[in-house]
């Protein structure tokens, strides 16, 4: 009896100290989200680069990125060619390089709506509108940037959705503080596009 208290005693022991890694995980991702949250306005400057793996080719385009809080997120392409996506609620408007025009509910495009909570989800900070998309994988560390140490952050969102999944692998979102600095989507098939986000402005 004696054995078998102390082994159930040591299993206990050996349960608390893995549950206190997964909370110390959790509190550092709630904590970048709590940080992100607080930002109500960003404009910033985007360079993205899409790579087509049976192609063999790359499409380079810039533009500008626009968040409001808690559920408006523009993106305007410049170069190579001018397009508009804005979304706001549950409504995406979508104007194309040849002028043409669509009006979308979310809610009707549940892939499309996947896409853009990875982006809208993480500015937002909002957890619980990730989870109901994604799996999260996170980490952190502090780092010396220019003589100031900084927190940098990674975030691996996985899609929880089986037609979500056959469609994207995985999302990497990375970012410094209150900061995202690059978006990767790596989609099922082997294509992915990389984002670079740069000269950031918050309200």
């Amino acid at each position: 009896m004696m054995k078998r208290n102390n082994l159930l005693r040591l299993l206990f022991i050996i349960l608390l100290l893995f549950s206190g890694k997964l909370i110390a995980g959790d509190n550092g991702l709630v904590m970048v989200l709590k940080r992100l949250a607080s930002v109500h306005e960003i404009t910033a400057e985007f360079q993205e680069v899409k790579t087509y793996s049976l192609l063999n080719e790359e499409i380079k385009s810039e533009g500008q990125l626009d968040y409001i809080a808690p559920d408006i997120l523009i993106k305007k392409t410049i170069r190579p060619a001018v397009e508009y996506f804005k979304v706001t609620g549950d409504t995406l408007y979508i104007k194309k390089a040849d002028g043409e025009e669509h009006d979308l509910l979310l809610s009707n495009y549940p892939l499309v709506a996947t896409f853009v909570e990875a982006y809208r989800g993480v500015l937002s900070g909002n957890i619980d509108k990730l989870r109901s998309y994604y799996e999260i994988d996170f980490s952190q560390q502090h780092k010396t940037i220019k003589d100031r140490t900084v927190l940098v952050w990674n975030m691996n969102l996985t899609p929880i959705d089986e037609e979500a999944q056959e469609l994207i692998e995985v999302v990497r979102v990375e970012g410094i503080a209150a900061n995202i600095h690059r978006i990767e989507i790596v989609e099922s098939g082997g294509d992915k596009s990389v984002m670079q986000i740069k000269n950031q402005t918050f309200k």
